[in-house]
């Protein structure tokens, strides 16, 4: 018996295409186009308009209105013989699809696989394949009826009828640059002996056992004898039916005895294991088996407590706190990122100690790498279907089979992926509804109540369905009950000590703020000596909520000004560098403090993603990554307040200052907890130090006071007299370790320090022979966000506060080779700039 392993058989249909931007309605037929020799742009498919400009260096986001345009991609091309099927895996826009010029089919929602049964139309040879993206503008301006309410999301209501992404179409958010175009695989579909029509595996948790529930469904197959599906080492054989079409389905389920769980990263290992189909069918008079590979499959519960307005997600019965980010993609332009640019960023989020991340509904469905990986990866995914803020017409009955169509096949798409914990129904549709004054019958229509969720449980019952983000107050937007926006804490100008008071149970979308990028990005946007404030130039890439007389970077101004006690206007225009300093780090303290508030032990809020991942164009966007794709100084911030293992202070007012030590790790914790109270940043005048165990997923409470030998008033609350000390120092050592694990500093007199020429600071590097360098650091007087300048290197941590005689080590990787590490570090404390000398390879042993 032979056998072979093999995806479905599938040839790309990449090369050769070619694109015009033309008139709405001037070519009724390719050929028409063709004839008229206009000037062409020589594409790659996949790709969108502006990403295949972008390619062409033909890309300018201002010039081209691409909603107002027809745009045709064509290409020459010959069928394959043994082609049974053409895939288009994602079509952005409304395309009309031509064989020469014979319309074949309208496609008209970019979220679906439209397929072509190339047979069925008698479509063979050598011929001219075109797709015609309509010019939506001319779409949109069709009589259609009115929506009940109107959002300022967007400016164009009729958006409602028109299954395509928001990004581009909403004001102040990104480029005007909508997606238009084959933005997903076009694809061949081969003819097979045994051909896979369809599948459903859904796995699950019984005890300690992996249960995999298997549905195959096979086409146009010579006779079939035996199904056998392995997963991992083991193989289960199903047993074989007939449907009312003439299709063999092979229907059983295989029990894997103590499997490996699928953990998020922060809690333990995200076991995968690898899942195959085995078909045995007669061929030639003899039997041969063949193996599909179907991809990586996991096994996890997932379970959320909503008792008493609680949102409180646990994965195989352990309490997660979730933390991350509101995702948006890769590649804006394009929509489609490759898996080196998927990694990458998905790897700098788990590197951050964030183990979810939220698919916005204004955005796309990512691709299926973007899954994969956050499989590999141990990210969860908060999903969200992709409606936001407007009043669908989920009644029209055209409209309600596309987006059921919409949400099967996603659905179906990443059914194997265990990194999808929530399926969202859309992004704010209940809370516009609310805050318009609608009637609360009216927040919530019949798909997103009744539709959806009955394809959520038939399709993926092992991850929890929610309406809508937020949802599960008396008002949707109340932020102490279900799941909150929260922007208490940012937009609204709450002090940070709302980020308690408000008894946000978990946030899927909060901590927005104008992120100040690096000089390197804004000098790219700006004439060297112009300083980022009402320059046009930089303002049009502030985010702000459209009508509103405020962007976001008077939000960070209001908090610059709080925190540091600081004039941010006089600043912007007398003190550039200052300014910038202080911008970077502003957002970075206060959505490190917020987080910490949530995490801390006895919080009763157990989950929060910032507003967002990566800035739609370059600026100082909400992202914490550059459009570019570069850390921010908030990402090092966040990145130290979410870590799995986790020492931080929090003011408990006339109870002092609180030690909250938080162990997220599947191992327990054992070491020491060290205090120290320092007086103008160098005399320590109390220190104390104890050992602690934390166990494995838990998190516990110590008092300052049960470290210091008398009362010290750690908090500053009842203020007899002038301070006893300035700055509060925690580290937190592990068993028979000198560098401490995690370490956090209190500034008890405030974060507005004074400038000093010298503090001691003081930094030496070794490289080893694949160009990575160590960088040690130390300093005699407190350091407040120290931040490192490494061109053609990468920081593992920066923009850190560090205390008098701690050494710090810091990892830079060379993002070039043979790069020449030219390291600067300096502190917002500090006059200038400290140069660091490479020392001996012998060192870093």
């Amino acid at each position: 018996m032979l056998s072979h392993t093999s995806e479905q058989a599938m040839q790309l249909l990449a090369d050769d295409w070619r694109m015009w931007l033309t008139a709405p309605s001037a070519h009724a037929l390719p050929s028409e186009l063709l004839r008229q020799q206009l000037p062409e742009t020589v594409v790659h498919i996949p790709c969108t308009v502006a990403s295949a400009l972008r390619d062409a260096g033909q890309f300018d986001e201002d010039q081209h209105q691409l909603d107002a345009l027809d745009v045709w991609f064509v290409c020459a091309t010959e069928i394959p013989e043994d082609a049974a099927f053409l895939h288009f895996d994602g079509l952005a826009g409304i395309a009309d699809l031509f064989w020469n010029d014979a319309l074949l089919m309208r496609c008209d929602n970019m979220f679906v696989r439209h397929s072509l049964d190339l047979q069925a139309h008698q479509i063979s040879g050598r011929g001219t394949l075109s797709l015609r993206f309509n010019a939506l503008n001319k779409i949109l301006a069709e009589r259609r009826s009115r929506p009940r309410w109107k959002t300022k999301l967007v400016e164009q209501q009729q958006l409602r009828w028109l299954r395509t992404s928001l990004i581009g179409r909403m004001p102040g958010w990104s480029p005007p640059v909508p997606p238009v175009g084959p933005f997903r695989e076009i694809r061949f579909e081969k003819r097979t002996p045994v051909r896979l029509k369809s599948h459903q595996l859904l796995s699950k948790l019984m005890g300690a056992d992996g249960i995999v529930d298997a549905v195959f469904t096979f086409a146009d197959c010579v006779d079939i004898s035996q199904v056998r599906l392995h997963i991992g080492d083991r193989a289960q054989e199903l047993r074989l039916e007939k449907n009312d079409s003439g299709d063999v389905v092979a229907v059983g389920d295989l029990l894997y005895t103590d499997a490996e769980w699928w953990w998020p990263h922060t809690h333990g290992k995200p076991h995968l294991y690898t899942a195959l189909v085995e078909v045995v069918s007669q061929r030639h008079g003899a039997l041969q088996s063949q193996f599909i590979a179907l991809g990586e499959i996991g096994f996890r519960h997932i379970h959320v407590t909503q008792t008493n307005d609680d949102f409180h997600l646990h994965v195989n019965g352990v309490s997660v706190f979730c933390r991350g980010a509101c995702w948006t993609p890769t590649d804006l332009l394009s929509l489609n990122a490759d898996e080196a640019a998927q990694r990458k960023m998905l790897t700098l989020a788990r590197d951050a100690g964030m183990n979810m991340l939220r698919v916005v509904g204004t955005m796309v469905y990512e691709n299926s790498i973007f899954y994969r990986l956050c499989d590999e990866l141990g990210i969860l995914v908060w999903q969200d279907f992709m409606f936001a803020n407007m009043d669908y017409p989920v009644a029209d009955l055209a409209f309600a089979l596309n987006i059921q169509n919409e949400a099967e096949q996603f659905l179906k798409r990443t059914q194997m992926s265990p990194c999808i914990a929530v399926l969202c129904g859309n992004s704010e549709i209940e809370q516009q509804a609310a805050m318009l004054g609608q009637p609360k019958e009216l927040w919530c229509n019949s798909f997103f109540g009744e539709t959806l969720p009955q394809l959520c449980h038939e399709l993926r019952p092992d991850a929890l369905y929610w309406t809508s983000s937020p949802s599960g107050g008396v008002m949707p937007f109340q932020v102490d009950a279900g799941v909150a926006h929260y922007f208490g804490v940012g937009a609204y100008l709450r002090p940070l000590e709302d980020a308690r008071r408000s008894g946000v149970r978990f946030t899927s979308e909060c901590l927005g703020f104008a992120n100040m990028p690096d000089d390197t990005l804004i000098d790219s946007l700006l004439a060297n000596g112009v300083v980022p404030g009402p320059h046009p130039d930089w303002k049009r890439r502030v985010p702000r909520d459209h009508g509103t007389g405020w962007d976001f970077e008077d939000v960070r101004d209001h908090y610059m000004a709080g925190l540091y006690r600081v004039d941010p206007m006089r600043l912007r225009y007398a003190e550039r560098e200052r300014y910038l300093a202080l911008a970077r780090t502003t957002t970075g303290e206060v959505m490190a403090q917020t987080i910490r508030e949530w995490r801390r032990h006895g919080s009763a809020c157990h989950g929060a993603l910032v507003w967002f991942w990566r800035d739609l164009w370059a600026g100082a966007g909400w992202g914490i990554i550059d459009a570019n794709g570069n850390p921010k100084a908030a990402y090092y911030f966040l990145k130290r307040a979410m870590a799995p293992l986790l020492a931080f202070f929090t003011d408990e007012g006339l109870n002092g200052l609180a030690l909250h030590i938080v162990n997220d790790t599947a191992r327990e914790f054992s070491g020491e907890i060290e205090l120290c109270l320092y007086k103008h940043g160098e005399i320590a005048v109390a220190r104390g130090r104890q050992s602690l165990c934390v166990a494995a997923h838990s998190s516990v409470k110590i008092s300052a006071d049960a470290l210091l030998p008398y009362f010290l008033d750690t908090s500053y609350a009842y203020r007899f007299g002038p301070a006893g000390y300035h700055q509060a120092v925690l580290h937190l050592y592990a068993a028979g370790q000198d560098l401490p694990v995690c370490s956090d500093i209190h500034f008890t007199s405030g974060h507005d320090l004074q400038i000093e020429r010298d503090m001691g600071l003081s930094g030496t590097m070794t490289q080893d022979i694949k160009g990575d360098v160590i960088l040690s650091l130390q300093t005699e007087r407190v350091a407040q966000a120290v931040y490192i300048t490494a061109p053609g290197f990468t920081t593992d941590d920066n923009y850190f506060h560090l205390s008098p005689g701690t050494l710090k080590r810091v990892h830079l990787s060379a993002t070039q080779q043979n790069a020449a590490p030219k390291v600067s570090v300096q502190a917002l404390n500090m006059q200038s700039s400290v140069k660091c000398q490479v020392t001996s390879p012998d060192d870093l042993a």
